[in-house]
């Protein structure tokens, strides 16, 4: 059982400007705040008018000792080719159009697709820097749970991650079954697998994995399409899938039920009506009888929590 490492990221992208799904930069410093009482070794990339409030954050927790922040003044400069890529695709107007919900970021914004693809780039790069000494590696988004969404105590954060029970896989979470949906159906329907939130790798994969989410966004970007994180991840799934162990949860945030010597407090969803319907229709409309039944004794577990 040892410590792992956690690296993450902010780049003031503008959010605060995007109608409909404002954030500003103080949102999302309280964001980080209510989770970086993580007592792991913790590497943040930011930009200038950040790392100072990273700094005090870690500091009032007396963790300054553990924690690494580098630098970045152009986070376009560090994948220029793929941000180009990026760029090019989203400013095609068929390719916006495409999308079952045009308005929404993943769809017209690439500062937004770019910055989520580096999640596993910058992990890698933390890693070949020498500022990793663990033999684990967890991507913890900056904003991760949202102040609380889904575990609600800050205080139970006071607490170090190790990888006790982990397997010497890359661990991604899903929301839902994954399936041979083409990618241009993804990319299309807008439909959620992994939740990118969350990602925990043996420090000796995340340059394969960053290798595997490079060559997801080149090959989206040469047909012209661009997509975030959550659909990087899936066809790094499917290039390498024995990498990987998948591990089902009932919500966006809920990643850390896998640190089950960690007790924590969780906010309950209603997910499990939508794992319920998913299994219905995959029993009596699709006739996969397999997924269908492993879906609804998903169901039936998760009602069983709800009591």
């Amino acid at each position: 059982m040892n410590e792992i490492s956690i690296v993450t990221w902010f780049f003031d992208i503008g959010r605060k400007d995007w109608k409909g799904f404002e954030r500003d930069n103080t949102t999302y410093a309280n964001y980080f705040k209510f989770w970086a009482k993580l007592k792991n070794h913790l590497v943040v990339y930011t930009e200038p008018k950040m790392a100072e409030q990273v700094k005090k954050i870690r500091a009032d927790y007396n963790l300054l000792d553990k924690t690494s922040i580098i630098v970045i003044e152009d986070v376009r400069t560090v994948d220029e080719y793929v941000y180009k890529l990026i760029n090019n695709a989203i400013s095609n107007k068929l390719a916006v159009k495409y999308r079952r919900h045009p308005w929404m970021p993943e769809s017209c914004n690439p500062m937004y697709n770019y910055v989520t693809y580096l999640k596993a780039h910058l992990t890698a790069d933390a890693i070949n820097r020498g500022l990793i000494h663990s033999e684990t590696v967890a991507w913890i988004d900056f904003g991760f749970n949202h102040g609380g969404a889904t575990y609600p105590k800050s205080e139970e954060f006071s607490t170090i991650l190790t990888d006790k029970n982990l397997s010497k896989k890359i661990h991604i979470f899903a929301v839902d079954e994954l399936d041979n949906t083409p990618i241009f159906e993804i990319v299309r329907n807008m439909h959620t697998y992994i939740a990118g939130a969350v990602t925990i790798a043996p420090t000796k994969l995340w340059q394969q994995l960053a290798n595997l989410y490079r060559q997801a966004a080149i090959s989206l970007g040469q047909c012209g399409f661009a997509d975030d994180d959550q659909t990087l991840a899936v066809m790094a799934y499917r290039a390498k899938p024995d990498l990987f162990e998948v591990h089902y949860i009932d919500n966006m945030y809920a990643a850390l039920d896998i640190f089950q010597d960690i007790r924590w407090t969780k906010i309950e969803t209603k997910q499990y009506k939508k794992t319920r319907m998913q299994a219905q229709k995959l029993l009596y409309k699709e006739k996969r009888y397999i997924a269908g039944l492993k879906l609804f004794f998903k169901y039936l577990w998760l009602k069983l929590q709800k009591k």
